[in-house]
């Protein structure tokens, strides 16, 4: 009788065993390097580097090749600013459900179809990024602590109760007025205990929110400069930098007064600067500022851009969209109740005709452009971060709102060149990973991009992906497409 061999993959050589792929012949295309080399080969095993070399490489038995002829060999792409929780667009309620599956099988998916293969969530808790993990293929994902005072933004849209519930690093500041929730022990919720127990959890950085309220408001509790310095100290002996989120002048501010080491977004709001057509003094003063410590600024024109593209009819027409998003939740978009955040938007303008509208987005996103385009003049290195999605608009969808920020970054002036670094090594380095990615060498996890055109030649050559190589797994673009 036929008896089955029990651990025969403890008896293989562990040759037998190794993953093993070599690139043949491509252009390589890497920020260390001074400019591209042809020829190149590139080896991987168990899902890193292993050889780089510039004259071809015999294959080994039994190993995977790849001819990457005439082709452009890159470091997979990192956006340092997204949000996984939810499908953009989704009604408050959360309705319909079935459509948020599909959302959420093809969420990573639309990531690396725009060669995506790392991300960093800086808003999520680790029970929340189980669902993503748990997609087959899925880009390599991190994330900040969030630590929301209770009673500001954005607790105050969920109220205290329903806030101790879906923000676990809340800290309460004595001053806000908020009564604590009970069963809260605010022992629990201190700037000290929070940013320990998010490092336990396996967080890669922490975020605050310096927000004091939107548009002409300015009345919300806003962290105390005491509580953020604590943040700031318990976050240092744990060695996690600081994000935050701040967009108006003001606010920003307040963050470089602090110290901290990211500032989260663009500076859109100039507040009562907003007319200005030269650079105001009190601006270019927070930016010197931002250039003398060398803080880490993430330009999130994604934010405006997407606002404004839900005020176009035509909105989803591009046939990105399709690549993107399932047709059953395109088709939805075109429906009346997911028009909801749109109506919103309109209303909140006081009715305004939907040109003037747009007009007046246009005002506040030439600002924030002029603000990247001061500090890059300067020689500011640049990241790469989208903020998909910051708002419920449909607009900003997974991969292809990277993309858009992509292309808005080359529209202001950022380089090709530079722009390839910010996608790459300068987002690996801001966020200490780069003993892992950022380039192309011996010892760097294989998230690998084949172009089929030159990334330094044209912003296009992003969208002329081949293939995906993620971990050392070769993917067929096409088959991470919304319609596989």
């Amino acid at each position: 009788m036929f008896k089955p061999v029990v651990g025969l993959c403890a008896l293989l050589p562990l040759t037998v065993l190794s993953q093993s792929l070599l690139i043949e012949n491509t252009t390589l295309i890497s920020p260390e390097q001074d400019q591209p080399k042809q020829s190149a080969y590139v080896r991987i095993q168990d899902g890193r580097i292993t050889q780089v070399s510039f004259s071809p490489l015999v294959a080994q038995a039994g190993e995977q090749r790849l001819d990457a002829t005439g082709k452009y060999l890159i470091p997979g792409l990192m956006d340092s600013h997204v949000h996984l929780s939810l499908m953009p667009g989704l009604l408050p309620n959360g309705e319909p459900q079935a459509l948020q599956k599909q959302f959420e099988i093809q969420q990573p998916r639309s990531y690396l179809y725009f060669g995506v293969t790392q991300l960093l969530d800086p808003a999520q808790s680790t029970e929340q990024l189980k669902v993503f993990k748990s997609q087959p293929l899925h880009p390599d994902i991190y994330h900040c602590g969030a630590t929301p005072i209770l009673g500001g933004y954005p607790t105050m849209f969920t109220g205290p109760e329903l806030a101790s519930k879906m923000f676990s690093y809340m800290i309460i500041q004595a001053d806000t007025g908020i009564p604590v929730p009970e069963g809260v022990n605010p022992a629990e919720h201190t700037p000290e205990a929070v940013v320990a127990k998010m490092a336990s959890e396996g967080a890669n950085c922490v975020k605050v929110f310096i927000e004091d309220g939107f548009g002409e408001r300015s009345d919300w509790p806003n962290i105390s400069a005491e509580l953020l310095n604590r943040v700031k100290q318990a976050a240092k002996q744990h060695n996690l930098p600081v994000l935050a989120h701040a967009n108006a002048i003001d606010m920003q501010k307040v963050a470089v007064d602090a110290g901290l080491d990211v500032m989260a977004h663009g500076m859109w709001n100039w507040n009562q600067y907003r007319q200005e057509q030269q650079m105001p003094d009190a601006i270019r003063q927070v930016l010197d500022r931002v250039l003398k410590t060398g803080m880490t600024y993430q330009a999130t024109f994604n934010v405006m851009d997407s606002l404004t593209a839900i005020m176009m009819p035509d909105a989803l027409e591009h046939s990105h969209y399709a690549k993107v998003v399932p047709q059953e939740i395109l088709s939805w978009y075109q429906t009346e109740p997911a028009q909801w955040f749109k109506q919103e938007l309109l209303s909140d303008f006081g009715g305004l005709p939907t040109e003037r509208i747009r007009q007046i987005q246009q005002s506040t996103i030439d600002n924030g452009e002029r603000v990247i385009q001061y500090l890059y003049e300067k020689g500011h290195p640049m990241v790469l971060a989208s903020d998909t999605p910051s708002s419920p608009t449909y607009a900003a969808q997974p991969g292809l709102s990277t993309f858009n920020e992509l292309q808005h970054m080359h529209n202001v002036g950022i380089s090709l060149k530079d722009i390839l670094a910010a996608a790459t090594v300068n987002n690996a380095r801001a966020f200490g990973l780069e003993q892992d990615y950022g380039t192309i060498e011996p010892g760097k996890m294989a998230n690998l991009l084949l172009l089929n055109r030159d990334p330094l030649q044209s912003i296009e050559a992003y969208d002329s992906l081949d293939k995906v190589i993620l971990r050392g797994e070769v993917i067929d673009r096409q088959s991470l497409a919304a319609s596989q």
